[in-house]
């Protein structure tokens, strides 16, 4: 198997676990999403403002923001001595006799305006995969291809803000509120395809929120798998099977957390057991060091160079029992020597297992 089939293997496996997931909380929704997708639907909004219909929609925003239309509309104006487009007789006649001024002019002003159903889709679908993607850069990721994939998406949308017709959204009311169904149906009818991708986003959108266990997967394949790196996303892979497995063997719900880079909580919860990826949790001691560690140690003071935070890929916790039950060491191979890598992981695990435990316990927990 070359690497470009093995990554799509690890790719379909873990959109296989996220999709079974979903599908489990939307087996038996009856007329709403269960607490599981309201504990969700937050996280999902988030990974929604950096979708392919949301990046879809803002690449042709900034490219054809010729496509954005006004309305003709008319606005009432009270002058004096003043026509501004047509006048309105009746109304001129009784703001004269109302207000005692001769010269008073009552008239109907033409104005263009962006005030219509499809520029109130696409405003507040743009504002608000603004807003959501900036919320979600303020999370801490470890990982650089993620944080870029964030930032990118971020960029792009500011600049989208940026297009002078779609900054004149901005100020208007209709934004404070989603579009209506007419506004919808309007913008998805339009014969400009800008309404018809912000028609899409928003779509998706509901779906995200609605729990459709489909759509969400082939969301967070994009969002959440594709801008890891290789090797993270195949750590990801197994820290999610693991976590499955973990759910069956405990017999109770499986509950994941969408923001991988959010480290200090688990990424999968099951019962009793939580199972934490790349952090050592509460339950790491730092062991005493060795003879050899004190003199890397010595050598790294001379020069200035703070040791590296060595941390386990996964962690598995009793919470209930307050211990931890497994370290798991994962290798992702490219052309590298196996028995290498094999030595190193089992270095490591010996390493991190001293920061668990006294002696006696530092076997058993190896064994796992």
């Amino acid at each position: 198997m070359d690497i470009a089939a093995l990554d799509r293997a690890i790719a379909d496996q873990a959109a296989g676990v996220l999709l079974r997931y979903f599908s489990a909380i939307g087996t038996v929704m009856l007329d709403r999403p269960l607490i599981e997708i309201e504990r969700d639907r937050e996280l999902l909004r988030l990974h929604w403002s950096l979708s392919k219909p949301v990046a879809d929609l803002v690449s042709y925003a900034i490219e054809h923001r010729h496509e954005i239309a006004s309305a003709l509309q008319s606005s009432l104006r009270h002058e004096d001595g003043i026509v501004r487009g047509r006048l309105d007789a009746v109304r001129t006649l009784r703001r004269r006799l109302a207000s005692g001024m001769a010269t008073a002019i009552v008239s109907h002003e033409p104005l263009r305006s962006y005030e219509s159903g499809p520029n109130q889709v696409l405003g507040w679908v743009l504002m608000q995969a603004w807003s959501l993607a900036m919320r979600f850069a303020t999370i801490t990721l470890d990982s650089p291809g993620y944080a870029a994939a964030i930032d990118r998406a971020l960029q792009r949308l500011d600049q989208a803000r940026r297009v002078q017709a779609i900054a004149q959204f901005g100020g208007l009311s209709i934004l404070n509120r989603r579009p209506t169904a007419g506004a919808v149906l309007e913008a998805g009818r339009s014969r400009r395809a800008i309404y018809r991708k912000a028609t899409a986003a928003y779509k998706a959108l509901l779906a995200v929120e609605a729990g459709d266990p489909a759509i969400i997967t082939a969301m967070l394949r994009q969002t959440l798998l594709a801008p890891l790196e290789p090797w993270r996303r195949f750590e990801l892979a197994v820290a999610l099977a693991a976590a499955e497995d973990l759910s069956r063997i405990e017999g109770d719900k499986l509950r994941l957390n969408l923001l991988v880079g959010d480290v200090r909580r688990p990424l999968a919860q099951a019962g009793r057991l939580a199972l934490f990826w790349q952090w050592r949790t509460d339950y790491y001691s730092p062991p005493e060091p060795e003879p050899s560690e004190k003199r890397a140690q010595a050598i790294f003071d001379a020069y200035a160079l703070s040791v590296a935070s060595d941390r386990p890929d996964i962690v598995i916790v009793d919470r209930a029992a307050g211990k931890v039950l497994a370290i798991v060491e994962v290798k992702y191979l490219t052309g590298e020597d196996a028995s290498d890598r094999i030595r190193s992981a089992v270095q490591q695990l010996v390493r991190y297992a001293r920061g668990y435990g006294n002696e006696a316990a530092i076997g058993p927990l190896l064994g796992r």
